[in-house]
């Protein structure tokens, strides 16, 4: 078993090196794709096309969007009391 540890020992650092070397090669080819792209981009940028609206967006506006109903309220004040009676 000892004779083969300096082989095996070789084989991982070639491995480990081949995958390492692997890596860095395609994050910098990643990198200049993405740099190139932006390159690209900023020279050619996009149409802006503009449709005309015929009528505003219609929003809804209340009083108090946020308050909350009266029947809302008492149902959860009686679900709070009967919970309270029943510990």
């Amino acid at each position: 078993m000892q004779e083969n540890v300096p082989e095996l020992l070789m084989e991982a650092a070639n491995l480990l090196l081949v995958g390492m070397s692997v890596v860095f090669i395609f994050l910098t080819l990643l990198i200049g794709a993405v740099q190139l792209i932006a390159y690209v981009n900023s020279i050619l940028p996009d149409e802006v096309v503009e449709t005309p609206s015929s009528k505003p967006p219609v929003r809804r506006q209340t009083a108090n969007s946020d308050a909350v109903g009266g029947s809302t309220i008492a149902a959860i004040s009686a679900a709070i009391h009967q919970y309270r009676q029943s510990r």
